[in-house]
């Protein structure tokens, strides 16, 4: 499988050209490189350091586990349902609030995502189309609005903002609806580069969407439809780098039955080129009978207008049985050193995490529960986003041993 370079929009009239992208893969060339040796990556272990959270108080305890940014002196986790910045120095104390809640200036209503442009922190904003950057010693801040120069496309709802990168530049991705990629209509996601004022520069990558929805009529009545995405998606990821000078995007479509089991890592630049691209091997895990059992009783108390429940719960285990074996990879971080580290399949409550140095080769794995992911990290330290039983969140560093 080749990935290949999706030419500039330059070249066109900015405009999504989203229908026209089948089978379009990720936006970077050069052909794969194997993991030469899989087989043989170090293990390595993790020992807590620094844990951030509490059941109740008000300054530490989290109330959700969002994007970690470090820097020499300090750790910045971002909170969603309070649209501000929690900071804490490394050795756990609360420092000083960034932002909060709201559409004003230096406020956050729906964040998407956050790294660092030069010293400034920048947290994009899908609530309010914007990015934000934040002065990390004074709470400074500067909006700058996200609007790309691109003509509307049916079956998009408008463009959300991604990243912002090293040069200055932006990206963003579509909004698109799941009646578009259900029917095949929409078949890859490009990540639009823009300047600030909006008009289109790039396209940094094209990540495919293979069967993320099913369009669902059998057994509705009232010419009933209802869209599902499946519960093990294996659509292309990307993590982009927390300095942005670039990011990393993930093929992770799950094995068919035949051929090679590999999934494909590529690192690319600000321009969208190739740093470097490797396939790596896995061992294919059917899914288990039974296995979306529970998803399956789920949908099927949404309390629809059923004419056949039966045949609509045949029609949705249909859909769920066409993923045979897990995807290889469920989550994806950049970290401040250009290391790359993935995470695999939920394996009795734990996910085994491979680490791939800046030149894609494996340096390292270890495991994590399932409930916890890696946020923020380097080849000697991680910052781990974790939930106990209660579903209390909380982050955690580990000093990592070699």
């Amino acid at each position: 499988m080749e990935l290949t370079r999706l030419r500039p929009f330059a070249t066109t009239a900015p405009c999504l050209l989203l229908c026209f992208l089948p089978g379009v893969a990720l936006g970077c060339g050069s052909s794969g490189t194997p993991d030469p040796a899989p087989g043989s990556t170090p293990e390595w272990t993790l020992s807590r350091a620094v844990t951030i959270g509490a059941v109740d108080h008000p300054t530490h305890a989290l109330s959700s586990g969002g994007p970690v940014l470090t820097d020499a002196d300090r750790v910045y986790v971002l909170q969603p349902q309070e649209g501000r910045v929690r900071v804490f120095s490394r050795d756990g104390d609360f420092v000083r609030y960034l932002g909060g809640q709201g559409e004003g200036p230096g406020r956050i209503l729906n964040p998407s995502g956050m790294g660092w442009h030069g010293p400034r922190l920048w947290i994009a904003d899908w609530g309010t189309t914007r990015f934000t950057l934040f002065d990390v010693t004074t709470g400074e801040a500067e909006t700058i609005p996200y609007r790309p120069d691109v003509a509307s496309a049916p079956y998009v709802s408008g463009m959300s903002p991604r990243a912002m990168l090293a040069d200055g530049n932006l990206a963003g991705s579509p909004s698109v609806s799941a009646q578009a990629t259900a029917r095949g209509i929409i078949r890859g996601m490009p990540q639009i580069i823009t300047d600030t004022t909006g008009a289109v520069r790039d396209t940094l990558a094209v990540l495919a969407l293979p069967t993320r929805h099913a369009e669902i009529t059998a057994g509705l009545g009232n010419n009933g439809t209802t869209f599902l995405m499946h519960p093990l998606p294996d659509a292309d990821m990307i993590a982009f780098a927390p300095d942005g000078t670039g990011a990393v995007l993930v093929r992770r479509g799950a094995w068919q039955g035949s051929g090679p089991a590999e999934f494909e890592v590529a690192r690319i630049d600000v321009r969208g080129d190739t740093i470097f691209h490797r396939r790596l091997g896995y061992e294919p895990q059917p899914v288990p009978d039974g296995f979306f059992d529970v998803e399956i009783d789920e949908t099927l108390g949404y309390g629809r207008d059923y004419v056949d429940r039966r045949a609509y719960a045949r029609a949705v285990r249909e859909f769920y049985g066409q993923r045979e074996y897990f995807p290889p990879v469920t989550s994806v971080t950049m970290g401040s050193d250009d290391t790359t580290w993935l995470a695999g399949r939920d394996e009795d409550g734990e996910r085994t995490w491979l680490v791939l140095d800046a030149s894609g080769a494996s340096v390292g794995r270890f495991r994590l529960p399932s409930t916890s992911r890696v946020a923020a990290a380097n080849e000697t330290e991680c910052w781990v986003l974790e939930r106990d039983a209660f579903d209390i969140s909380y982050v955690v560093r580990y000093h990592i041993e070699r």
